[in-house]
Parts: structure tokens; C-alpha cells; sequence
């Protein structure tokens, strides 16, 4: 009986026999040989798969397996999952197996209701007849894209290095040993994988929305039906085609798999293209304001996920190094005492270096309060003392901060989510102003994810599309679908806040010589700050000019 268990174990492991257990065969029937009986062990199951071909597929993961899984970390992954299932498949083998592949790959083939390409994920054909090397080839084809389409639903199809340098949101991609693990003992294939996607309700909204402008074609409808469709899309959408719209939809889709996941119980929502800020507890927004944000071009509001920390009551502006090199210089240039008349004070540091800054006051440019997020970007969102731009519908004239249209309210809502006990009012916040700056720690810090939103819907559950101020719609489709594709989510190296470097008090004359006839300044007084140069999409940091600086606290 001990013999025939050997042989049992040893068949079911995948291992040759021991001689010493051979014998065991030829024992009596009750001692356990008819456990061996033909074809107990090798039955032939669905499709060709036998139950223990093992060999093949080890023999393929230990030498080509970048053939069909890219990344060395899903490789490892993929590898260590393998030998701890003593290489039996996951996809093929047994009718379980094959049930679980056909899930799966029913999935893949239909992601386009996801805004991704199916041709990206390429599944093997289960039919017929395989050799033990065909199943194990079509075994790792569709881990090999499973992993993928993991990463992508998690953390983008896309990177966003590749979009722009003036996008910074934190790695979030799905852990490929996590995914093996869920899709091999998934139950329902279709809940695991789309589990890998965001599920804020707002990427919700949009995949319906999505699939709603893909099953109905413009000529299927009636010119009345699209007058109301249009009606309830929002700004721009009496020059938008359905393909247009689905494109917009699908670069939506694609930017909140960027965002992370958590976004906070709390936090703080800013949509550029729709230039409104929002505060949001448990789902809802408790409060939304007008914002006016960075102009397109080098002066651009980045995108971010940071946490707000403080708010800065009566603060100083020191005005960044990229204002002073292409605004203020040249304005001192013509008047020495231009920036005085305007409240700016010019001094020097010890190490050479220029400052130009503007104390606390009614006319500060930063106004009486700046909220505080520590970013790599140096952006911040802040009050004005320049009202007139909110009544506009489009905002984008900073140079990259955020102004805020009510910030007293916003300042009073942020403390009541973070410190309630302590009962920060309107009144109460405006009895702190004066010609010193106060800080106020918030005891719970508060998310703020700065968004690019072009298509969203609202709590009346219309589908809106803004205005692609920045480009970003068609940056990031083109990377989704033209001749980068293949390497499109691959993240790169990108410089962040290079226009923070000091300006020298004392420019040498060849220096300044350049310097001046490379300047974007085109006229209209300092007052004028020019346009971006390049467009934001491709932007590879916020300035080009080498010269330092010692601080910048951000760019108004």
C-alpha cells in the first residue's frame, strides 16, 4: 500500500517513479493498483490539454518567456507563480482551467467598452488539437496579456511621462503577483478583471457614456434626438461628431487611470478645462468655485496629486525666477522704479542671487490667503485681488497657480472638514488679516488632485465636454493609437520645475547679451505676460534659461 501511494504521489507531481516503488503494480488489487488504473492520470480533456504537460511550459518559462510577457517584473512575477504550481497551467488542462480562458479572453476581445484597444491583448485559439507546446505557448500568451491589460487598466495605457513634463501623479499600477493570483482563482472572470480599472463613479459614468456613443451611430438617429442630445452635452458640443465624442470619452478614461485610486474621504478637485474647483466628502461635493488657471504654453497648471497642508494667511508673493527673467528684468531695464510703484520690493541675497517680492496687503497678487499643497511644480492655489477674469468663461491667464474666486469660503470649508472643533469662520478667518503672515496647519490634511477633464458628467447625469485648452486630448490619443503605441507606456525621465533655478543679480555682458535676444518678452509693458511659447503637450519643463535663482515659493 505505502509502494502504490509513492507511485500515486510520484504520477501526480509530475516526477518519474521510484524503482524500489515499481514493483507496487504487481501488488494485489487491494493494495491500491487500481488507483493506476489506464487512464486514471492521463485522461484526455477538452481541446487536446493533458492535465499534467508540464514540461513544455517550464521548458518555455525558463527560456523564452520575454517572448510573451514584456516586463521584467511581471516576468519574475510570472515565473515565481509558475514553479509554485510546479508549472501546471492556469488557462488550459482541465475543464476549469479552459472556463476561466474562455472568460477571459471574451473580456479581452472587448475592450474597447474599457476605451482600450483589443488588437493590444492578442489571445490564443483554444480549438482544435494542440501538442503539448502549442497549449503551453497559448498558456503564456494570455498571462502574458492578462499582466498587460492589468497594468493598463490600473495605471494607464499610456504614461503620462510621454504627454508631458507638467504631469506628476503617483505610481499605482496593479502588482502583477496580485493579478495572477486573482484571475487563477477567479470565480467570475469578468468581475476580477474589470476590479483592475478605476472605480471612481466618475470613470463609471464616462464608460457608460462611452458605450452609449458607441452602439448608437450619428445617422442612426433623428435630427430631433441629436438637437436634444446636444443640448445636454455641455459647451462644445455643436461641433462635436459621435466619433469625436468617443475619442474625448476614451482620452478621459485614459487620464483617470492615471489619478489614484484612494482619492481621500476628503479631498479637493480641480478640473482645468472647466476652470472649477471642488470640495468632496464621502462621494458628494460639498462646494465648487470659479478658478482661473495657467495660460497654455510653458505657463501651464501642471497636473497632481498632493496633499494640502496649510493655509498661509496675509502671505508674501516671492515671485518666481521664470517672472523675473522674462517679465521683470526687462521692465527694470526701462524704469528702475517700475516694480516699487506696484508694491514689488527688489533686494539681494548673500549668495548674489535676486529676490523680488511683494509684502503681505490688500494688494498682494497673491491676495490674503494661498493654500498650500508642497509639489515638485511649486504651484499653489491662492486668492486675487484681480476679480474681473472670473466673470470670463475661459480662465486660463496665470502663471500656473490657481486662483481662487471665493477663497474665504473655500478656507472656511477646507478647516471645517479638518479641524470642525475649532469652528473657522468667514468672520473669524478675516479677523487674521493684516501686515503679518499667519499659518494655520490643517490637523487633517486634505487631498487635492488637479484633473484634466474635456468630457465628464454631472450629478444630473449629462454627458459635458469642455473646451481642449491644453492639448492633452489629442497628445494622448495620438500616443494611444499611432506609430509610439508600442512603447507609449513606457514611462521617461522628465525634468520637473527646471524654472526654478536662481537668477544672479549680476548677469556676465555676453550672458545678458543672450539672454536678451532670446527673451519671449514681446512689449506691452511688464504688465503684459506674454503667451506660452510651445504647447503643453510637449513641453519638456517649465523654462529653458540656465541662469539661478535661490527661491521661488511658486508661480502666481
Amino acid at each position: 500500500m505505502q509502494k502504490a501511494a509513492i507511485v500515486v504521489f510520484a504520477a501526480l507531481a509530475g516526477v518519474p517513479v521510484p524503482a524500489s516503488a515499481q514493483m507496487a503494480q504487481s501488488e494485489p488489487a487491494n493494495s491500491g493498483a487500481d488507483l493506476l488504473a489506464p487512464g486514471a492520470l492521463t485522461t484526455q480533456l477538452p481541446n487536446g490539454f493533458q492535465q499534467n504537460s508540464s514540461s513544455k511550459l517550464q521548458a518555455l518559462i525558463s527560456g523564452d518567456l520575454s517572448k510573451f510577457i514584456d516586463r521584467k517584473p511581471e516576468q519574475a512575477a510570472a515565473e515565481a507563480f509558475y514553479q509554485a504550481r510546479n508549472y501546471q497551467p492556469v488557462w488550459t488542462g482541465d475543464p476549469e482551467a479552459l472556463k476561466r480562458a474562455e472568460g477571459a479572453i471574451a473580456f479581452l476581445r472587448n475592450v474597447k467598452s474599457e476605451g482600450l484597444e483589443p488588437r493590444d491583448y492578442p489571445t490564443p485559439d483554444l480549438s482544435g488539437n494542440p501538442s503539448e507546446e502549442q497549449a503551453a505557448k497559448a498558456e503564456l500568451q494570455l498571462t502574458g496579456s492578462i499582466l498587460r491589460y492589468a497594468r493598463h487598466a490600473s495605471s494607464g495605457r499610456v504614461s503620462y511621462t510621454r504627454v508631458s513634463a507638467s504631469i506628476l501623479y503617483p505610481d499605482h499600477a496593479a502588482d502583477p503577483a496580485e493579478v495572477l493570483e486573482k484571475v487563477a482563482s477567479a470565480q467570475d472572470m469578468n468581475a476580477v478583471l474589470q476590479g483592475f480599472e478605476p472605480q471612481q463613479p466618475g470613470f463609471v459614468a464616462l464608460k457608460a457614456a462611452l458605450a452609449k456613443e458607441l452602439a448608437t451611430p450619428e445617422q442612426d438617429t433623428s435630427p430631433q434626438d441629436r438637437e436634444a442630445s446636444k443640448k445636454h452635452r455641455g459647451k462644445e458640443a455643436n461641433e462635436r461628431s459621435r466619433k469625436n465624442a468617443a475619442d474625448t470619452i476614451i482620452a478621459n478614461m485614459e487620464r483617470w487611470r492615471w489619478l489614484p485610486r484612494d482619492l481621500g474621504e476628503a479631498h479637493v478637485v480641480v478640473n482645468v478645462p472647466d476652470f472649477t474647483l471642488g470640495v468632496y466628502k464621502d462621494g458628494a461635493r460639498l462646494w465648487r468655485t470659479k478658478i482661473v488657471v495657467g495660460k497654455p504654453g510653458n505657463l501651464a497648471t501642471p497636473l497632481l496629486s498632493e496633499t494640502m497642508k496649510y493655509l498661509t494667511i496675509n502671505p508674501t508673493w516671492n515671485v518666481p525666477p521664470s517672472i523675473i527673467r522674462n517679465e521683470y528684468l526687462p521692465a527694470l531695464e526701462r524704469d528702475p522704479g517700475a516694480l516699487e510703484r506696484i508694491g514689488l520690493r527688489v533686494s539681494n541675497n548673500p549668495d548674489g542671487s535676486l529676490r523680488v517680492y511683494q509684502p503681505p496687503g490688500d494688494r498682494n497678487a497673491l491676495g490674503r490667503i494661498r493654500f498650500n499643497f508642497p509639489n515638485q511644480f511649486l504651484v499653489y492655489q491662492h486668492d486675487t485681488p484681480d476679480k474681473k477674469l472670473f466673470a470670463r468663461n475661459a480662465r486660463a491667464f496665470s502663471h500656473g497657480c490657481m486662483r481662487v474666486q471665493d477663497p474665504e469660503k473655500y478656507a472656511e470649508v477646507l478647516l471645517s472638514l479638518s479641524q470642525p472643533e475649532e469652528n473657522f469662520t468667514i468672520a473669524r478667518i478675516r479677523s487674521l488679516y493684516g501686515d503679518q503672515e499667519r499659518t494655520i496647519n490643517l490637523k487633517q490634511p486634505i487631498p487635492v488632485h488637479v484633473t484634466y477633464q474635456t468630457a465628464f458628467v454631472d450629478e444630473q447625469g449629462r454627458l459635458n465636454f469642455r473646451h481642449d485648452v491644453y492639448g492633452l486630448d489629442a497628445a494622448t490619443l495620438k500616443l494611444m493609437r499611432d506609430d509610439e503605441r508600442m512603447i507609449a507606456d513606457t514611462p521617461i525621465a522628465r525634468p520637473h520645475n527646471a524654472s526654478s533655478k536662481p537668477v544672479m543679480a549680476r548677469l556676465p555682458e555676453r550672458e545678458d547679451r543672450e539672454w536678451q535676444e532670446q527673451d519671449q518678452y514681446r512689449g506691452g509693458g511688464w504688465f503684459d505676460f506674454g503667451e506660452g511659447g510651445r504647447a503643453y503637450a510637449s513641453s519638456p519643463s517649465r523654462s529653458r534659461y540656465p541662469y539661478r535663482f535661490n527661491r521661488a515659493d511658486g508661480l502666481w
